[in-house]
């Protein structure tokens, strides 16, 4: 009798403690789970940086980042660290893979980012170079302007004009001044007629009266070298292809090609400053294909621009000496249009091949 009523409490309290246990277990209805194993590894669901809109589960795969040129570049490793920490602080599964389309130069790359569906999975890098051969070759290529939503500038490195240092030439106006009295005959050294340095010249040829007698290398450090030596007058290059000579105290800049002065030479006037409304700097920005949703490519900028500014990444990038200039996609888009329509009006009175 004993040994039964024994049995009936434990079975009662089995009963009661199983009751207990259903009604204290959390319903997964109307909640978003942060484990891993139910979103794909995605924590990111609660980050305070993911707008409405944008899936619990995205990223649910790879992001592919189409890179038109080869590896080691300074954009390169830089673009590697921010989504290392992206994924690192958004609790992604599936990070950003790089995949290198070499050719023509860049744009092999540009058509692939610019043809891609346009669902975020698939974005990549874009200079302004770009738009110059969205300009000359409109209808032949994929890509321009407008083909792209922005995303993020990672960088920009002003253009630079400069001579020997012991050159006469202590200004800008100077040098100009005497590129007017002498056409033709004041030589430029530049690493292309019809990249953004051939056409800065050509811009300030068209708002000064001037005319240079502008010359291409094979490199910039080919170009510094015949200044220095003598063998032209002049560089038109961007300012981080003049460190090492500043240094070693060959050369120096007379003006800046950005909107304002660099932290790096602060003590140089821009070409605006300088009485010349021209704009040359060399921006570095990421993109993806025309028509992203919006809440993914917000979701992105949103997330580059934050490990822009993580202390760890300052860190690992603080003796890359790179010209940091984080901008989100609106900014990009803005500063993009207008160097594009510079590039436009200059290409229907002087066009380039």
């Amino acid at each position: 009798m004993f040994n039964k009523k024994r049995i009936s409490i434990i079975a009662l309290l089995l009963v009661i403690l199983m009751a207990l246990t259903a009604c204290s277990k959390p319903t997964n209805e109307g909640t978003v789970s942060t484990n891993n194993a139910d979103q794909g590894g995605n924590n990111a669901s609660t980050s305070n940086l993911r707008p409405e809109g944008v899936p619990a589960d995205f990223p649910n795969k790879e992001i592919e980042y189409f890179y038109a040129f080869g590896s080691g570049s300074i954009q390169d490793a830089y673009i590697r660290i921010l989504f290392d920490k992206v994924k690192e602080m958004e609790g992604w599964e599936h990070g950003v893979v790089i995949t290198y389309k070499e050719g023509a130069s860049g744009k092999i790359g540009w058509n692939e980012i610019a043809n891609a569906k346009p669902d975020g999975y698939t974005i990549g890098f874009l200079p302004t170079a770009m738009l110059i051969p969205g300009i000359a070759e409109e209808g032949k290529v994929k890509f321009g302007y407008d083909k792209f939503d922005y995303i993020f500038n990672m960088m920009s490195d002003p253009g630079a004009i400069g001579i020997a240092a012991d050159s006469e030439y202590n200004t800008l106006e100077e040098f100009v001044e005497a590129a007017k009295a002498n056409p033709g005959k004041i030589t430029v050294g530049v690493t292309s007629t019809v990249g953004q340095e051939g056409l800065t010249m050509q811009l300030l040829e068209k708002v000064s009266g001037a005319s240079f007698n502008v010359v291409a290398f094979d490199s910039e450090s080919e170009v510094l070298t015949g200044v220095v030596g003598g063998h032209i007058d002049a560089f038109c290059l961007n300012i981080s292809d003049t460190t090492t000579f500043i240094e070693n105290g060959q050369i120096k800049v007379l003006a800046t090609g950005a909107e304002e002065r660099s932290e790096f030479l602060p003590d140089v006037p821009t070409y605006k400053e300088s009485g010349y409304d021209v704009t040359q700097v060399n921006m570095r920005a990421v993109g993806g294909p025309k028509g992203m949703p919006e809440p993914i490519r917000e979701y992105l900028e949103k997330c580059l621009l934050a490990a822009a500014e993580d202390p760890e990444v300052k860190e690992k990038i603080k003796d890359m000496q790179i010209p940091l200039d984080s901008l989100s996609g609106g900014e990009v888009e803005e500063k993009f249009g207008n160097i594009n329509n510079d590039l436009s009006e200059l290409w229907e009175t002087s066009p380039w091949q």
